[in-house]
């Protein structure tokens, strides 16, 4: 839960003559993370002949309507039989595509003539004049709006007329008389002007029978090839994604002699069930290096915030989880600054309905919601009445210095968290120096503890702490030598001790949102009743429950997603910094169905 599930790095030997059948073993077994980063592609011209010819099936397909695909169980295929098909079955397709591509042009103009027809309709008879204008020709189409002007100026220099009008947003449909003599110079006017031309037998009832008839050729003829080729299509179509899948594993081997090597990453409790599969190869396996992929061991009830954890960095192998940790403290610090009753279970209600559609979205509102649920309780916040529950613990709007004392506590034990989190991790990972001396280990906590005890001596109990500044001189200055001894800079050791130490005090004051983030939640409640009353001049009438009504909803709106921001910020820049690095792989395994 804490950490990812342990890996174990192979260096897996494949005999030359088993290397297909030993990868759909390894691609069955289904739990080989392959290192792509070996190899050197040699077998990467298969891999381009396997794709094109797949590719191109898969296109085959689409063109025949066909969305179901089958799963090959068969045995191989000579890939010299599926090229001739493919080709043979291409030019047949090559020649429907054309005709297809002609009749969606057609469909477009005919579409745009009849627009035109019925946009022109009160003021002339397209068809009509097409068919009786005899020594006046007509010439109909669409220009964009910028070149109608110009476009009409030109045509003054001619004997015609003009028709226009507005089609669709930056384009209008014209007609243009004019005398047949003239039709050279109007064809280079309308190129000019980029007109785009509708031909008038697109003004005609026997287009549209002529359209209809073409559409069924089209239909006839891809029935005719569904008939004939459908089964074999779909064969070769499922043969070649497998032989595809195993053409992309074999990219990252290498040679050694009459073997094959491929190396990889399985779950160290997967490798009994992996030599089950693996029948032909000589395994070696090696302990996994910060570079191994990584399969999380989320709980199902944490799963919604690995989908957040993802968007802002994967963790590296060896690393904590940082999922179970981001969970919980998202779901106090949005209860803290979110605190109440109705607002909660506003969020959660939305989240239940939500989450048919988005789950972990939908998780996640439910979870905000209880939590801000659970502290309405302990502040006695019911959609901003403050006098309905009686509060348990502290209200935001009487008791502002505890509010901001008991943020900057949280803060403290979220941020001595997250140093014991890093301490776990560098333990766990051996890398002492670190652990004992690092930002982020025990040495800091040891100054972040020590600080604040010397803080609370001094201000809450007024005590001498000379000697306690004198030994955390000596602790501070143990940290600035490590760090000199690492960066040989006397400069550059003062700058990041510095940064360390300020980075230390930020961190913690930033904590002070919460509690101002609950004040102003509570704030907000106090102007909206303050409006509702201006508002309502009889007791509590309609217009005031009407406002405080809006103003609840403005309240969850706004403050919903300022504190969501608010509470992402905290976990991203002050939780996170010591114990999560990320930058890490996910666990991705080489599967054949």
């Amino acid at each position: 839960m804490l950490f990812p599930e342990k890996m174990l790095y192979l260096k897996i030997s494949i005999p030359a003559g088993k290397l297909d059948e030993e990868i759909k073993n390894i691609g069955t077994a289904g739990v080989l993370h392959i290192d792509d980063r070996k190899g050197k592609r040699v077998f990467a011209s298969e891999e381009k002949r396997v794709e094109y010819l797949y590719r191109k099936t898969e296109e085959f397909l689409d063109i025949l309507g066909i969305t179901g695909r089958k799963k090959w169980k068969g045995e191989d295929i000579d890939i010299n039989r599926i090229e001739d098909f493919v080709y043979k079955i291409g030019e047949e397709l090559s020649r429907i595509s054309n005709l297809k591509k002609e009749l969606r042009k057609m469909k477009k103009i005919s579409a745009t003539a009849k627009s035109v027809k019925k946009l022109s309709r009160e003021i002339l008879n397209p068809e009509k004049l097409f068919k009786e204008l005899k020594h006046i020709k007509l010439v109909s189409g669409i220009i964009p709006d910028e070149n109608l002007e110009p476009f009409l100026l030109s045509l003054k220099a001619y004997i015609t007329f003009t028709v226009h009008g507005r089609l669709s947003e930056g384009s209008l449909w014209f007609f243009v008389f004019y005398l047949e003599e003239e039709y050279p110079r109007i064809k280079n006017l309308l190129k000019k002007n980029q007109a785009e031309l509708i031909p008038e037998e697109y003004f005609f009832e026997e287009k549209e029978e002529e359209i209809k008839k073409k559409e069924e050729k089209i239909k006839n003829l891809l029935d005719g090839i569904k008939n004939r080729y459908i089964e074999k299509l779909l064969d070769y179509n499922s043969f070649l994604k497998l032989r595809y899948k195993i053409a992309k594993a074999k990219q990252p081997l290498e040679v050694q002699g009459d073997y094959y090597i491929i190396y990889g990453w399985i779950p160290a409790k997967k490798l009994k069930l992996f030599k089950k599969f693996v029948k032909y190869s000589k395994i070696e396996t090696f302990p996994a290096g910060e570079d191994a992929p990584v399969l999380l061991k989320t709980p199902e009830f944490f799963k919604p915030f690995e989908r957040i954890i993802k968007g802002f960095s994967y963790p590296k192998y060896g690393e904590i989880n940082p999922t179970v940790p981001f969970g919980i403290t998202f779901l106090i610090f949005f209860g803290i600054m979110f605190g109440d009753v109705g607002h909660g279970l506003v969020l959660s209600t939305a989240g239940f309905i939500l989450r048919k559609k988005y789950r972990d979205l939908g998780s996640v509102l439910v979870l905000s919601g209880v939590s801000s649920s659970s502290f309405g309780l302990l502040y006695g916040s019911f959609f901003g009445f403050h006098d309905l529950i009686p509060h348990l613990f502290i209200s935001p709007i009487y008791d502002v210095e505890k509010l901001l004392i008991f943020s900057i506590a949280v803060g403290i034990t979220v941020i001595s968290l997250s140093f014991i989190l890093n301490i776990i991790s560098l333990l766990r990972r051996k890398k002492i120096k670190s652990l004992i001396f690092g930002e982020g280990g025990m040495l800091w906590l040891l100054i972040y503890w020590y600080s604040i005890g010397i803080f609370v001596k001094a201000v809450v109990f007024e005590l001498d702490i000379k000697w306690d500044l004198i030994f955390l001189f000596l602790i501070v200055f143990v940290a600035f030598f490590y760090i000199y001894k690492k960066s040989r800079s006397a400069t550059q050791s003062v700058i990041n001790l510095f940064r360390e130490l300020l980075e230390t005090i930020t961190n913690t004051v930033s904590f002070v949102r919460l509690g101002a983030f609950a004040l102003a939640h509570a704030s907000l409640f106090l102007a909206v009743f303050t409006v509702a009353r201006l508002l309502e001049s009889a007791e509590k009438g309609i217009i005031y429950w009407l406002v405080i009504v809006a103003g609840n909803i403005f309240i969850i709106v706004l403050e919903g997603i300022i504190v969501t921001i608010q509470t992402l910020r905290l976990e991203y820049y002050e939780f996170f910094k010591r114990f999560f690095e990320g930058g890490g792989v996910p666990y991705r395994p080489f599967r054949l169905d």
